[in-house]
């Protein structure tokens, strides 16, 4: 019985042959586990990357209130609180940043500046705070109150000089974009 024997190059060529069938095979059992994994687990899913703001996007106004609602007058003693609202006027939604160190209000009667946050201890105060806003859905900021004081270089909380009653108009300006009211209150 004559028995054939492939030359050993035929060999070698044989076995690359079965290592790449191999290799393919467990590479196509992988990947289809893979896809009827991500299938039921919802990975297939892309999440929409949200991207900045358009200028001109996000519209600020500004409110004087008792800390829940609009108010129009302060009887004497009542501190106002102050706040702004932040819409996305835009069909998506975006980021924007609206950091502490990016806000700042301004408190007047006429044309004189009363009070301003710029002159408050600023230090320490974060910068990059970015929050996502959907279109049309308003955002409010925390409240702070006012302690019916003028601002200045020594500060702006109590401990001030006092306002006097009046009329009053408050500004809000969040990372470059004004307020697009100038709210009126009254202090009595």
């Amino acid at each position: 019985m004559n028995r054939y024997r492939p030359a050993p190059h035929i060999i070698r060529r044989r076995r690359i042959a079965l290592l790449v069938v191999l290799a393919l095979l467990t590479w196509g059992i992988w990947s289809g586990v893979s896809a009827i994994l991500g299938l039921f687990s919802g990975g297939g899913k892309q999440t929409p990357t949200i991207s900045a703001c358009a200028p001109g996007v996000v519209s600020v106004t500004a409110v004087a209130g008792d800390g829940e609602k609009h108010q129009d007058a302060f009887p004497n003693g009542v501190k106002p609180y102050i706040w702004f609202t932040l819409v996305n006027n835009g069909k998506v939604a975006c980021k924007f940043n609206a950091a502490p160190a990016t806000q700042f209000f301004r408190i007047k009667t006429g044309e004189q500046v009363i009070w301003t946050s710029e002159q408050c201890d600023r230090a320490g105060l974060k910068d990059n705070d970015e929050i996502v806003l959907k279109p049309g859905v308003p955002k409010d900021s925390p409240r702070g109150q006012w302690f019916r004081v003028y601002s200045s270089g020594g500060g702006c909380g109590e401990g001030q000089a006092p306002a006097f009653v009046g009329t009053y108009t408050l500004q809000a300006e969040v990372n470059k974009v004004l307020s697009s009211n100038i709210e009126s209150f009254d202090l009595q």
